[in-house]
């Protein structure tokens, strides 16, 4: 008869040898593991939605569930987005119908971000007054975004610009009394949304999800969140501002302007900064890569 203590030491190594060698579909939880995982995910996806349509983009949970990889795909043809779950254990993948709106998508805003949007305008001219005032010059990116929200110049149409990679660079004007600080350059992809609009996605740096939303005022906003690389919150939520593992991260919103190829996010957002300017506003500018 074999002793307890003995089969322990028989039983343990195996159990190991079963995790280590059961197949590309057991998950760790080394970073390199879950990297494995996304790729995984990814490729079988996109393998799938091949037949039915052309990617744009594929936007992966992390880790997904306890027992499936979970992922959001965005027809290139369409826009419409649709979920695509990998069974963990199995390597099984389906696919779903494109997603439908169901909550009405007009001004979805919190009271506070729909005050910080009322705000907007004259927060801008604010600062270029100020700006002007102290002598501090601006740049050619705060003109056009101006003479836009004035009026005096008719923005595009934001909602026929073309998908695909832009280069997107952030200027902040005000901050310490600054005229024109370029922030950095980086990333960004648009795509089309189910309804029609537009998502617009920052992928490097402080990453951003936005997505454009009609204004009773006839205008174009956009509601969006930012996060910092890893597992976050990654979408505008009016009942949950900050992001929970980082508050200087959370939701954002402004308006959104188009002259000619480029398109311009402005905000007066300050999440994180230490106290209230109200003369600063951000100015993403999107740009095609060619």
């Amino acid at each position: 008869m074999t002793s307890p203590s003995r089969l322990a030491r028989i039983v343990a190594p195996l159990c190991l040898a079963l995790l280590v060698f059961s197949g590309s579909h057991a998950v760790g939880s080394s970073p390199e593991a879950w990297k494995q995982f996304r790729a995984e995910v990814e490729s079988a996806c996109v393998a799938l939605a091949a037949p039915r349509m052309k990617v744009a983009s594929i936007r992966i949970d992390p880790t997904g569930t306890a027992s499936f990889g979970v992922a959001l795909l965005t027809d290139a043809a369409t826009g419409a987005q649709h979920v695509c779950v990998y069974d963990k254990q199995t390597g099984k993948t389906e696919l779903g119908g494109a997603l439908e709106m169901m909550t009405d998508p007009v001004e979805p805003f919190s009271p506070q971000d729909a005050t910080q949007l009322s705000d907007l305008t004259p927060q801008v001219q604010a600062t270029l007054d100020e700006l002007a005032k102290k002598g501090v010059p601006v740049n050619g990116q705060a003109d056009t975004v101006k003479a836009l929200l004035d009026g005096k110049v008719k923005s595009d149409d934001i909602g026929s610009l073309p998908t695909g990679l832009y280069r997107c660079n952030v200027f902040w004007y005000g901050f310490l009394e600054e005229g024109a600080r370029r922030v950095g350059t980086h990333s960004c992809t648009v795509s089309r949304a189910p309804g029609g609009g537009l998502v617009i996605e920052k992928t490097t740096g402080e990453h951003l999800h936005a997505e454009t939303v009609p204004l009773e005022s006839g205008q174009t906003g956009f509601a969006g969140r930012t996060w910092i690389d890893g597992p976050s919150e990654r979408q505008y939520d009016p009942t949950h501002p900050a992001n929970a593992e980082n508050d200087n991260f959370g939701n954002k919103v402004g308006r959104v302007l188009r002259s000619g190829e480029r398109l311009f996010l402005v905000s007066i957002d300050e999440r994180g900064m230490t106290e209230p300017d109200p003369t600063y506003f951000e100015i993403l500018e999107l740009v095609p890569q060619l």
